[in-house]
């Protein structure tokens, strides 16, 4: 299995590229990165990626000739196919709670939590920005058109979002809320779901980054979610968190 070459297509930012690399590096397999540039290029709507991912998002993970899209397939796949430590419980209540917990933190709106703390500059907000960028990618290459429509209308969605208080007031403290039962699932262990790190951790330690990236740390401190502070401390000491390359401070160009 693990002859076979391994390559991440890979923004460093990106939240589900962390997760990916931290599986990874957990692992132990060694792999080649090919960085996409989805901010200033647009890469990811490149023909040749799109013809790889469909979606124009990252990461895509090439096993061998096999494509693999979408984190919540890559990830598992990392752990079922290739060499290491195995990242996924037995116990069928462990492996239940890990899978919730993978698909609690996918489920979060991120672009809400990123610009429902960071005001306009200069009278027009970064959303809307992105819209303009996108469109007149959509106009200078209308063979991206699938590609960039869907991201388009993504983005139209996510400026429909912000000018709604209420919304964001709840996308906000669907956050907030993961994080009190993130701390729960923590009381007398050291993981999010099992006894050890499982895939759980990969996605929680990664969440965990955006939401201090984004301004939310005082959810785990002055007292409060004691247990994910430590779990936070504790995960940042790995090697692993090192190797991926978490992200958890500095400006929306770092996402």
């Amino acid at each position: 299995m693990s002859s076979r070459r391994v390559l991440l297509y890979d923004y460093p930012g990106s939240i589900c590229c962390q997760m990916t690399r931290l599986t990874l590096a957990e692992k132990g397999v060694a792999y080649a990165k090919h960085h996409i540039d989805i901010m200033d290029k647009a890469e990811q709507f490149e023909p040749w990626y799109t013809a790889l991912n469909p979606r124009a998002v990252v990461p895509t993970l090439a096993i061998g000739d096999e494509i693999v899209t979408d984190t919540m397939t890559i990830v598992p796949r990392i752990d079922r196919e290739l060499d290491g430590p195995a990242l996924t419980p037995s116990a069928p209540e462990e492996r239940a709670s890990m899978e919730a917990i993978m698909h609690d933190v996918m489920a979060l709106h991120y672009g809400v939590l990123l610009y429902a703390k960071r005001p306009a500059e200069g009278g027009r907000s970064p959303v809307v920005e992105r819209g303009i960028f996108l469109r007149r990618e959509r106009e200078a290459h209308p063979e991206r058109a699938e590609a960039l429509d869907r991201r388009i209308a993504g983005n139209d969605r996510l400026k429909e979002i912000l000018a709604d208080a209420s919304e964001v007031e709840r996308q906000v403290a669907a956050a907030r809320a993961l994080v009190d039962r993130i701390d729960a699932a923590l009381v007398g262990r050291d993981f999010v779901s099992a006894a050890r790190w499982t895939l759980a951790d990969a996605f929680t330690t990664a969440a965990i980054a955006r939401f201090r990236l984004h301004g939310y740390g005082g959810w785990w401190s002055n007292g409060e979610n004691e247990n994910v502070a430590r779990y936070y401390a504790r995960m940042q000491a790995r090697k692993s968190f090192v190797e991926a390359g978490v992200i958890d401070s500095g400006t929306e160009r770092d996402l």
